[in-house]
């Protein structure tokens, strides 16, 4: 009985010193898409929204997900509190007054700014690259954003 104890016991030991490489190496890397800093306007005074995506194709949630403003690191929430689904994506976001955004980035009053996210999601840092532009929050200010770039409507009869 002792021998098959010792048997099960290096046997359990084997797998799982075999199986815990095999698990960490087919974890897909998080991704942060559509990463932004929107701003609206009411009034004169302006306000500021921080905006990333983070994806995992595992289903991981990060452990955090910052935003660094020319290199100041600030905590990133969810938008939805209830959205859990890493798979489809989940919007996190900081929201800024002027007064807030200009402590950080005083230059950011003359449109210069450099901002970039992290996150982990237990099993290695992923980091967006630096991003320095802002993004009319046309959504928030209850705007239409109608045709693009080079398509826009003529109003010609076309």
């Amino acid at each position: 009985m002792r021998k098959l104890i010792a048997l099960l016991v290096v046997i359990l030991f084997v797998v799982t010193l075999f199986a815990s490489p095999i698990a960490a190496v087919q974890n897909t890397p998080p991704v942060l898409e559509g990463g932004a800093l929107l701003y609206t306007f009411e009034s004169n005074i302006f306000s500021y929204k921080f905006q990333v995506t983070y994806k995992d194709a595992d289903g991981n949630l990060p452990n955090y997900l910052f935003v660094f403003i020319n290199g100041s690191r600030r905590a990133m929430e969810k938008k939805d509190i209830i959205d859990n689904d890493s798979r489809d994506g989940i919007v996190y976001v900081l929201e800024l007054s002027q007064d807030e955004l200009y402590s950080i980035a005083p230059k950011a009053k003359e449109w210069e700014i450099e901002y970039w996210f992290r996150t982990n999601d237990g099993q290695g840092v992923v980091t967006t690259g630096e991003m320095n532009s802002f993004v009319m929050d046309f959504e928030s200010m209850g705007l239409i954003m109608e045709g693009g770039a080079g398509n826009a409507p003529c109003n010609c009869g076309h």
